[in-house]
């Protein structure tokens, strides 16, 4: 009588089990191996900047200060996520007007400032 319980409490603890088994994560989901990006520099993107007016312009591109001569390309290379802002007014632009943020699609472009 006694095994009879025992055997009987036994398969119902292991059908009990079996229900929440179907649902549970695949212990192979736990090798997997993980390539995080942390501590890793940001993508860089390669773009041109021309200044199509008649007067120079002085941006600021990221942390660095450049004067865009009139009818000049200039080949600038920022991390994603930077702004590249009018550092000083002129007639067309205010001071602190921000041209662009740098984005992946503005790799090898040109942009042009009138």
């Amino acid at each position: 009588m006694i095994r009879r319980v025992m055997g009987s409490t036994m398969v119902l603890a292991a059908v009990l089990m079996a229900g929440e088994s179907v649902y549970a994560a695949p212990t192979m989901a736990l090798h997997v191996p993980v390539f995080a990006k942390m501590g890793k520099a940001k993508d860089m993107v390669s773009f041109h900047l021309r200044n199509d007016s008649k007067e120079p312009i002085v941006i600021k591109a990221g942390k660095q200060e450049m004067t865009l001569d009139p009818g000049k390309p200039v080949d600038v290379t920022l991390k994603v996520g930077d702004t590249v802002t009018v550092a000083k007014s002129t007639p067309r632009f205010p001071e602190g007007t921000v041209l662009t943020t740098v984005n992946s699609d503005l790799k090898d472009t040109t942009i042009a400032l009138r």
